[in-house]
């Protein structure tokens, strides 16, 4: 079935829903079990060439909301100068649009498309534009619309070659020493007082593998552990959906996903995008 809009970018997905955007800046929510969309007011999001998003649902107040940050600034012989951060917050409770200036100071967001996990959305982030190592994980809490930090589970100077990602419905990291070879894959165990990290197990890409886009922060990943005879892991990065057999961590096969920089398991809902708007506070 077709998405409401073409080219068709994603924010996100929650509970059956999947939050969309074009070039044209249109945002949409859209359920496509039941082929219901919502088109979302305009809003100002959209004016830097930084823009990064999320998706997320507050469960206390049955509110979904769609996240735009703008890293905004002045360009000059490529350098970048006076940089702030806009973010924009729609809210389906309000069916409005939020606006939030002098966020993240010091803080770049790589990934675009942050990763939504027991209520928080998640970035890999750096410290400038033009830094595209993984400083740390940046969390903005959907509750009560705050920010947070976490620490990565390797601390080197230099850690470009990590992607921020899910395991299950864990927040996950992906730390590949050899881009082409193999890959640690860590979970968040605990945040509440000191965070931590657990190595789950390391997977083994086939030899000369090539991975678009791997080399590079900005795409996320996400993994599910399939329970079958092997329980196979699957691995979604960008344009390929990869099987490794589960006892051994060695790749078995892979699946081309053409013209499409994200690829996620889409679980089923009726919930209709067109009644998920202005209900009341009581």
């Amino acid at each position: 079935m077709d998405p409401p809009c073409s080219p068709p970018f994603f924010v996100g997905s929650v509970n059956g829903l999947i939050c969309l955007f074009n070039r044209r800046r249109e945002t949409y929510i859209w359920n496509p079990t039941i082929r219901k969309s919502k088109k979302l007011f305009k809003s100002s999001w959209g004016t830097s060439c930084y823009t990064k998003y999320g998706f997320g649902y507050d469960d206390s107040r049955d509110d979904y909301k769609a996240l735009f940050i703008d890293h905004c600034g002045n360009s000059y012989n490529g350098e970048f100068s006076n940089t702030r951060v806009v973010v924009n917050i729609y809210s389906s409770r309000t069916d409005s649009w939020t606006i939030l200036h002098d966020q993240l100071q010091g803080i770049f967001l790589l990934n675009y498309s942050g990763k939504f996990i027991n209520g928080e959305i998640y970035w890999a982030a750096s410290t400038g534009i033009h830094d595209y190592n993984v400083r740390n994980i940046i969390s903005f809490n959907v509750a009560d619309d705050t920010w947070g930090s976490l620490e990565l589970p390797i601390c080197r100077e230099e850690v470009f070659n990590i992607k921020l990602g899910v395991v299950e419905s864990e927040l996950s990291v992906l730390y590949t020493c050899k881009p082409g070879t193999t890959s640690d894959v860590w979970i968040l165990k605990d945040r509440r007082v000191n965070v931590s990290w657990m190595k789950r197990f390391t997977i083994e890409y086939p030899q000369y593998a090539v991975l678009y886009g791997f080399d590079s922060p900005i795409f996320t990943f996400s993994i599910y552990l399939r329970q079958s005879d092997n329980d196979d892991i699957l691995l979604l990065i960008p344009g390929k959906i990869m099987i490794f057999d589960g006892s051994t961590k060695k790749f078995k096969h892979t699946a081309i996903v053409k013209e499409c920089n994200t690829a996620e398991i889409y679980g089923e809902s009726i919930v209709n995008p067109l009644t998920i708007s202005c209900k009341s506070s009581a």
